[in-house]
């Protein structure tokens, strides 16, 4: 008779396994939680900005592994079914800047925090002005841009915030890549 004890590290390790690798996209889904929770700060909800491109882009150029295209576009209808935002305008938006911040993951790869930040504001504010021009033909009627461009300010600042728990999970993440290797 065999021992059920024997089996359960198996287990456990195949569950650590499963964990490690989709982290990426659970640290992303809490952070889009974040994103779209309730807030009763006045005026906050209009210039709410779009936290979840920090993750998207971090992923992109740290984790592409962890993280792909198909992830993207998924937080993107996530996104969209959550705040309200016309179907498809996130998903388009979080997928061409995934693809965006992919094309430069060599450049970016290997450069100081300072220059990363830069290349992320950049990038953000290309999906703004996309999807603040998409939200404006679905809707027939140019919305005020300063909204845009204060949400897109707001997230300039706030990103080493945002990814901080993205570069720790990365660190972790590599340490166990080492330690399995």
């Amino acid at each position: 008779m065999r021992n059920s004890f024997a089996v359960k590290p198996t287990v456990w390790k195949m569950i650590a396994v499963r964990l490690r690798i989709w982290s990426p996209k659970l640290l992303t889904a809490l952070i889009l939680l974040f994103s779209v929770a309730p807030t009763y700060l006045p005026g906050y909800s209009s210039i709410r900005p779009s936290m979840t491109l920090v993750p998207i882009f971090y992923w992109a150029i740290y984790r592409p592994g962890g993280f792909s295209v198909i992830s993207a576009f998924s937080f993107g209808i996530a996104l969209d079914l959550l705040d309200g935002t016309p179907l498809g305008i996130n998903t388009f938006v979080f997928t061409v800047f995934y693809l965006l911040a992919d094309s430069q993951r060599r450049f970016l790869n290997t450069k100081p925090f300072g220059f990363v930040w830069f290349g992320f504001a950049v990038l953000s504010l290309a999906a703004y002005f996309l999807k603040w021009l998409f939200v404006s033909i679905n809707y027939a009627a140019f919305t005020p841009a300063g909204i845009a461009a204060a949400s897109w300010l707001l997230l300039a600042v706030v990103y080493p915030l945002l990814v901080f728990p993205c570069a720790k999970l990365h660190l972790y993440l590599m340490d166990q890549d080492d330690d399995n290797a």
